[in-house]
Formats: C-alpha cells, sequence, structure tokens
C-alpha cells in the first residue's frame, strides 16, 4: 500500500499493475463444457471455517448483490471485537444446500468454553474470483460484460461470538460442527491470537507509512487497541496535524473507529485522561464527536481548556451545503469508509455525481476565450463532481468491498438514474481522470 497525505482521495487511490493479454487471458472464468453433465459436481462443505466482523452481515453484505469479495479472515483480536464463523460450499446447487445447513461452534478462551448450538445460517453469499473485478473493469471499459462465474459460495453464523471488555492477551481457539443434507461433520478448528488493549496500546507506529497502512486497511483488519498509539502519532507528527483539514479528517476517522467499539473507547478515554496538550484536545473531540460522555476527560482539564472543548462540534461530512468544503468532506468520508467498512459514506459521496451539468458548464467556459476568474458556487460543485468520480474510480481498482458497493448501487432502484449513468462511466469519463493516470 502506497504512502498518502493523511486520507486525501487525491493519494490514496494504488496504482494498478499493468498485465499483459496471457495474464488477462488466464484470469478470465472458464467457459461451461457444451455436455456440463459430464463435469457435474456435487455439493458439499469443505472443512475450513473463516473468521470474519460481525460487521460483514450486519453493515456490508445488506448492501450488496449476491456475489461479493470474500472478506478477509481475521487473524487478531482485541476486547469487544465480535466476529462470525463462515463456512464455504462448492459444487453445484450449492447456495440451497447452503441453505439448508446449519452450523454451531465453541469458543475456548482464557479458561472458559463458550457454546453456541445448531442454527440456520443468518446469510449465504456467492465468491467472486480473485481479481474478478479487475478484469470485469478491464472488459467493461471495452464495452464487453464478463458473466463471472463463481466457484464457492459462503455462509455465515447467525450467532456471533464477542472478545470480552476485559479479554488478556491469549489465544482462542474455535471449534465448529455442520449439519448439511449429507450428515454432521466437524470442521478443521482454528486459533485466533487475542490482543490486550495494554498490548496494543504499546505497539507505537514507527512511520507515516505504517500509520497510512493501518488507516487504510482498518475495516478489513481492524485493531482497535492501536487507535491511542495512531492518535499519539497524529499528534506529534507536524505534516499531519498542522493543517486544519487533516485534523478534521483525522477526527471523524477516529470517532468512527471508536464509535464501533465501546470498549476500546472505554479504554481509550482513560489513556487519553491521562495526557495533555494536542493529544489528549484530539482524543477528547474524537470521543465527543463519536456520541461518549467527555466529563471523566474535561474534569483532567485546566478550567481554559475545559472552555475550550466544552461542546467542540464540527460541521457534519455529510452536509454538503457549502460548495467549497466538499473536498475535505470527501477526504473524511472516504476515511469513515476505510475505518468501518460502512456503505453511507460511499453513498453520500456518490450524490456528488449529480452535478455533471455543472462540470460541463466549467469545462466550457474555462476552454472559452473568456475563462472564468473567480470562484463560483456552481465551480465548487464542478470540482466536487470531477473529485467524487475520480476518488470512486479510484476505490473501485484498489479496494474490493468498495467495488461491490458500486455494483449495488448501480443495481439499486433508489439509486438516480443520472448517479447510476455516471457510475457505469467511472473509467471512461475523461471528468474523472488525473494527470498521469492511464
Amino acid at each position: 500500500m502506497q504512502s498518502f497525505k493523511f486520507l486525501s482521495a487525491a493519494r490514496i487511490a494504488r496504482s494498478l499493475i499493468s498485465v499483459g493479454f496471457v495474464a488477462l487471458a488466464a484470469a478470465l472464468p472458464a467457459q461451461p463444457d457444451a455436455n456440463p453433465t459430464e463435469k457435474h459436481s456435487p455439493p458439499k462443505i469443505e472443512k475450513q471455517i473463516v473468521i470474519f466482523p460481525d460487521s460483514v452481515i450486519l453493515e456490508q453484505w445488506p448492501h450488496t448483490l449476491k456475489l461479493v469479495n470474500a472478506p478477509q479472515d481475521l487473524k487478531l483480536l482485541n476486547p469487544g471485537q465480535c466476529i462470525r464463523i463462515g463456512i464455504v460450499a462448492t459444487g453445484d446447487d450449492r447456495d440451497s444446500y447452503l441453505e439448508s445447513t446449519k452450523v454451531s461452534f465453541r469458543v475456548e478462551f482464557a479458561g472458559k468454553s463458550e457454546e453456541h448450538p445448531l442454527a440456520p445460517l443468518a446469510a449465504t453469499k456467492q465468491i467472486k474470483p480473485e481479481g474478478g473485478d479487475f478484469v470485469t473493469a478491464a472488459l467493461g471499459s471495452a464495452g464487453i460484460e464478463n458473466p463471472l462465474l463463481t466457484m464457492a459460495s459462503l455462509g455465515a453464523s447467525a450467532e456471533s461470538w464477542c472478545v470480552p471488555d476485559e479479554a488478556q492477551d491469549g489465544t482462542a481457539t474455535i471449534e465448529a460442527e455442520i449439519e448439511s443434507p449429507a450428515g454432521r461433520q466437524k470442521q478443521k478448528s482454528v486459533q485466533i491470537q487475542i490482543e490486550s488493549f495494554q498490548t496494543g496500546s504499546k505497539r507505537a507506529f514507527k512511520d507515516v507509512a505504517e500509520f497510512e497502512e493501518f488507516t487504510m486497511g482498518y475495516h478489513y483488519q481492524s485493531n482497535p487497541a492501536r487507535l491511542f498509539p495512531a492518535l499519539q502519532f497524529f499528534a506529534a507528527d507536524k505534516a499531519l496535524s498542522g493543517k486544519q483539514e487533516s485534523t478534521y479528517n483525522f477526527v471523524f476517522t477516529l470517532a468512527a473507529a471508536l464509535k464501533a467499539n465501546p470498549a476500546a473507547a472505554k479504554d481509550f478515554m482513560t489513556r487519553v485522561s491521562a495526557q495533555s496538550g494536542p493529544t489528549r484536545a484530539l482524543g477528547t473531540v474524537a470521543l465527543f464527536t463519536a456520541g461518549y460522555d467527555i466529563g471523566p476527560v474535561l474534569k483532567t482539564m485546566s478550567p481554559d481548556e475545559q472552555q475550550a472543548l466544552k461542546d467542540p462540534q464540527l460541521p457534519s461530512p455529510y452536509d454538503f451545503n457549502a460548495p467549497e468544503g466538499i473536498p475535505v468532506q470527501f477526504d473524511s468520508l472516504w476515511g469513515m469508509f476505510c475505518i468501518t467498512g460502512d456503505f453511507a459514506p460511499i453513498q453520500k459521496i456518490a450524490t456528488g455525481l449529480a452535478w455533471r451539468s455543472d462540470w460541463e458548464d466549467f469545462n466550457k467556459a474555462r476552454k472559452s476565450t473568456h475563462p472564468p476568474k473567480e470562484w463560483t458556487p456552481a465551480i465548487g460543485r464542478a470540482m466536487a463532481y470531477s473529485a467524487a468520480g475520480w476518488s470512486i474510480g479510484s476505490f473501485q481498482q484498489t479496494d474490493p468491498l468498495a467495488a461491490d458497493y458500486i455494483e449495488y448501487m448501480i443495481a439499486l432502484p433508489d439509486t438516480p438514474p443520472d448517479i447510476k449513468s455516471e457510475l457505469k462511466g467511472l473509467s471512461t469519463n475523461p471528468a474523472f481522470k488525473r494527470q498521469g493516470d492511464k
């Protein structure tokens, strides 16, 4: 993941790796055999299980189509985080097979065992082949439809397991069993590392690249125990915290992470209360923005400091009433998406695609013999239109979840037709290009 100025949409798009025709052809799904009965494959449940965040079921999958990118298998958990157990099915008719399958699981951690009895799956999705979004985009730019063939489906347990709020370092062992039309089957057990807030808060960031990688990838491998070190790093780095726009973005990004995990917020507040200066001030504003009572932190401050932070409300990134501030708001919304993986920030940014007429008027005017010399709200909307399309297109190419959300918005009946049209043309619209883009 490349370095970028803190959550700036202008620097978060990773460069795509060029691929030759042979590699592209290899990524295409094989065509069905002329006689499909010769390759009939009965459905089955694979032995391995997948561990992914509870938010995949509660927030992400409800805003995606049937075919999605697979969630990342979690390797580390902190207190307060909740997970689901996923089972993988392959073969013909695997979706209906999953619908007839139940799963139970047991979690052993810190000398305790927690049983979750057999229950039908909460949701199922078909899984895209790796690299499928890239191939679809490449073919789509040439006007070719790519009928992606999926080889596996993923089902999620109805129940979740949450790491205890006061958990210490250790290892959790997860064992699962399924009951399918073929009978009972024990799954391969997995172990996952549990890291306490005490341990995670000591893991400082060594440089900006690590800090940016942490924020960009948080919605795939979240690590709330390191939110406090992230605050310390940001407050100490003058290149990051010295700009009002960066601070605004960071506060909303940090607040989104804290709001998602009350246990992390409680520990964070304790640590912030013991600080001073910018670290305490920024942490307090983030807690307030997340909706928490900041009284305990205010008590550690002088009367003047308390007065300055008595009601630290910031303008909402979702309010686009002032066109001049929209570029910064886009950065904040992308930061919130990167932290939570929520659908709402991308959906809001996409509303900027409705300002095409402002862009066309501006583009025509700037090429005329009398180009505009003063900024106007219409020019602000034109710039926002271009920035929205470019940033959404960049994330479509680099973030699998964002690509799933974009497909969903295009198919969603409630999405205005003009915005659907813009989303379909992300890769071909010259208004969404930047110098150096291919």
